[in-house]
């Protein structure tokens, strides 16, 4: 092989390798905007004249959140919930007829603070971080609703100390919920049959890619 062949084919190597791994870094840069744009709450931001902030989500009454300085995985924060029972609102009588009592918190399009993203296609799971203080066993319930209305609803069993919880959004899918339009998103307990108030700490609220 003469010079000028040694060199066309070191060029073409070169080549082949810068479009490698430059392919590779554009891989990697789009996964890392995923990841960053996917956080749709950590609970940093308190409402002041100028921000909303992360704690506006819909509550019905039944629930109140408070930003707090431990149990925090995204940040510096986290937010206390607080889910109400029955007999926060009713006598002691007809509480204790109450089989049902579903206390929440809920993230949408149309809540104060917003839903960030709503085309979830892109992305593998929907995840939240749960601290719970307490030893008692509980059912999670997450539902997402798409912008058709069709709800998708998953329990997840959350216990004393940190429950790292994800939800695999192919079988959102399989669910025949369109993930490219989620307006809504919400986290609640069934409390009917708790003695007192149900405290937890959440965070990182994100979808991940």
């Amino acid at each position: 092989m003469n010079r000028y062949g040694i060199l066309k084919t070191l060029m073409v190597i070169i080549i082949v390798f810068v479009i490698i791994f430059a392919g590779c870094g554009a891989k990697k840069t789009t996964k890392a905007l995923l990841k960053e744009k996917g956080l749709l709450c950590s609970f940093e931001v308190t409402p002041s004249e100028t921000a909303i902030g992360d704690f506006d989500w819909e509550t019905n009454g039944f629930v109140k959140l408070e930003q707090f300085k431990k149990y925090a995985t995204n940040g510096k924060h986290s937010a206390q919930a607080i889910f109400s029972i029955p007999a926060d609102f009713l006598s002691t009588t007809k509480a204790a007829q109450v089989t049902e009592w579903f206390a929440g918190i809920t993230l949408s399009i149309s809540t104060l603070t917003r839903l960030k993203v709503t085309d979830w296609s892109k992305y593998k799971k929907f995840g939240v971080d749960i601290y719970v203080p307490d030893t008692k066993d509980r059912d999670l319930f997450i539902k997402f609703v798409d912008n058709f209305g069709k709800e998708y609803i998953t329990t997840k069993q959350i216990k004393n100390g940190r429950n790292k919880l994800e939800v695999i959004l192919d079988e959102v899918k399989a669910a025949r919920i369109n993930t490219e339009s989620i307006v809504l998103l919400s986290l609640y307990l069934n409390t009917a049959k708790e003695e007192k108030d149900v405290i937890l700490y959440i965070d990182n609220v994100r979808l991940i890619p």
